[in-house]
């Protein structure tokens, strides 16, 4: 595969700790599929220029992008370095046969800009419940770098983490930081991010976007893989092994890791967005769904 055939990239996206890790996992073990782990931030903000808030590329912002923020020469960068990486991670594959696949939650406010630097592209939005995913969150922020959620400044911008290396500086709020903020911010995280995303998806023809809620991959994987095989034109081979090694109890377990305080902090949330929450996925309802699931905790 040459630069200039370098085509139908593939993008996982949803934000962090919604299963996208285990997906690309799942379709990197395809026979066409080169899955290029792990997330290639540094490929992105080394050669693209584009900052991704982690210690890996050092970078401590996460801006949101648009199609008019591209640049020239950032799509030959990108694919001469994508295609590098594929010849990296190919093993037996044969690259000309084969999808480049790049799982990465930091480009869930920047989906217009990879879209217009590939408008070939396909793209699998991966989501999951919010309580799920900020209980599971608030464990995986538990580390050495703070992650700090910013302000809304701008009522457009798309907003993603940012990082602090040395400590919390002066200026930042506490609260805002994590570990030791308070978890509505993740929520805040959750709501914006899967937002984004589903305005993108509305934006772009329907075969372009695959769509997959992370229950129903959990409680029908080979059904969930199989259609996903479908939507990129690839044969149907069920890594089945894998496909059983998932969990299904993996979102049983929320409740317990958040303490009274943090579930109350989730309800008010869900009360602040109200209906709002109602018009990010396909599913009705999740106002009340969320409502009643956090009023049964908080009285268990």
């Amino acid at each position: 595969m040459t630069l200039n055939k370098f085509k139908n990239p593939v993008f996982l996206v949803g934000c962090m700790r919604s299963g996208t890790t285990m997906y690309a996992g799942l379709l990197g073990s395809h026979p066409n599929i080169i899955h290029c782990p792990f997330e290639l931030r540094r490929v992105w903000s080394r050669e693209a220029g584009v900052p991704m808030a982690a210690p890996k590329t050092f970078d401590y912002k996460c801006p949101h992008l648009t199609e008019k923020d591209v640049k020239p020469g950032q799509r030959e960068k990108l694919a001469r370095a994508f295609l590098k990486e594929m010849r990296k991670n190919k093993e037996n594959k044969k690259i000309n046969n084969s999808l480049f696949l790049n799982k990465n939650p930091h480009l869930g406010n920047k989906l217009p800009f990879v879209n217009e630097l590939f408008p070939d592209a396909k793209f699998i939005w991966i989501y999951r419940d919010m309580p799920s995913v900020t209980a599971s969150l608030k464990r995986i922020l538990n580390r050495d770098v703070i992650h700090y959620w910013p302000k809304k400044i701008n009522p457009e911008t798309v907003r993603c983490w940012e990082c602090f290396f040395n400590g919390i500086p002066i200026h930042a709020d506490p609260e805002r930081c994590f570990p030791g903020g308070d978890i509505k911010y993740i929520a805040e995280y959750w709501y914006e991010t899967n937002q984004a995303i589903s305005n993108f998806s509305k934006s772009i023809p329907s075969d372009r976007i695959f769509l997959i809620k992370e229950e129903e991959l959990v409680a029908q994987p080979e059904k969930i893989y199989a259609n996903c095989l479908e939507f990129l034109s690839l044969p149907a081979v069920l890594p089945m092994s894998l496909l059983k090694e998932i969990n299904p109890n993996r979102n049983e377990l929320w409740s317990k890791r958040l303490n009274k305080e943090e579930l109350n902090s989730l309800y008010n949330f869900v009360l602040e967005k109200g209906e709002n929450l109602n018009f990010i996925f396909p599913e009705d309802n999740l106002f009340d769904t969320y409502k009643d699931q956090l009023y049964r905790s908080l009285g268990e």
